[in-house]
């Protein structure tokens, strides 16, 4: 071997040693032992966390399907004044109003498909319908299932109470006692908001008709929104008031549901909703039907 290869021999096996020695001292070593210690070992790589994406493929464009089907179907739950529903069959109320002056405009049917509260999330999902419009309060959890729209009303929420029971408790403090039952629509903002306003009471969850709880003797008082807290005593004039008046106490927002993965059909809603905002038709539209429904 040449002296000229034997140098570059000599040099390559310094690299190599200089490279180990070099990745010896930046690998993370147990930091030293003091007298009587454990040694510390190093940490060890944080475990990836990451989830799938929440938005997912549809695999349809709802707004085009609704185009080409000539049909948008609405599936709603009757709560007054949002849906109603006559002798006759026919629906009316806030929502209805939305959604056939929305269907008119997109020179489409509207097919509206009654469902149940506790099922109306999961037919959405299952594609029974296109969207739900039936006054639908926005929740967290129910954010983590489905899109919102941009709201298309806001609820004021109130304390309706039982005459035969709380015909004294004409103030707020008087509810925030032991052995007072509140129902509540359960996972909604109605019941956090009686868990903060009303901590000593007992809150009652139901998963229908809050009023119902009070008329069959399951609770003292109820918090639901509406846009006409007088129509909530039309159930049951004789059983019911609002020991409150119309004061709320609280609001909450209620919008469209639609499945998650179609964007462009959220943002037909949004865009078509505040369009109707700016002209002040969904202001007009509540009104009437609080006012209509205060009525009856």
């Amino acid at each position: 071997m040449s002296k000229w290869m034997k140098r570059l021999a000599a040099w390559s096996w310094a690299a190599v040693l200089l490279a180990g020695s070099l990745a010896q001292a930046q690998a993370p070593t147990a930091a030293p032992a003091r007298s009587g210690e454990t040694p510390v070992a190093p940490p060890a790589a944080a475990a990836r966390t990451e989830a799938a994406p929440v938005m997912q493929t549809l695999g349809i464009d709802t707004l085009a399907t609704i185009r080409k089907r000539g049909v948008m179907r609405v599936g709603v739950i009757t709560v007054e004044p949002m849906v109603m529903r006559g002798a006759n069959g026919e629906f009316s109320g806030y929502s209805i109003d939305l959604m056939r002056r929305m269907a008119q405009e997109m020179d489409v049917r509207v097919e509206f498909v009654e469902t149940r509260s506790l099922f109306m999330i999961q037919e959405l999902l299952d594609g029974r319908f296109d969207l739900l419009a039936t006054g639908l309060w926005v929740t967290t959890e129910r954010a983590m299932v489905i899109n919102f729209s941009d709201a298309t009303a806001s609820e004021g929420v109130f304390l309706v109470a039982s005459k035969a029971r709380s015909a004294r408790r004409l103030q707020r403090a008087d509810y925030n006692q032991p052995g007072v039952k509140i129902a509540v629509f359960s996972n909604t903002a109605q019941e956090k908001l009686a868990q903060r306003m009303f901590p000593k009471a007992q809150v009652v969850r139901v998963d229908g008709n809050e009023l119902l709880a009070i008329t069959q003797g399951l609770a003292d008082a109820a918090l639901v929104p509406t846009l006409a807290p007088a129509a909530l005593l039309h159930r049951a004039p004789e059983q019911l008031f609002l020991p409150l008046g119309e004061q709320a106490l609280s609001h909450t927002p209620a919008a469209l549901g639609v499945r998650k993965g179609d964007p462009d059909f959220l943002n037909f809603l949004n865009t078509w909703l505040n369009l109707r905002r700016g002209e002040g038709w969904l202001e007009e539209r509540a009104a009437f039907w609080a006012r209509a429904s205060a009525a009856r």
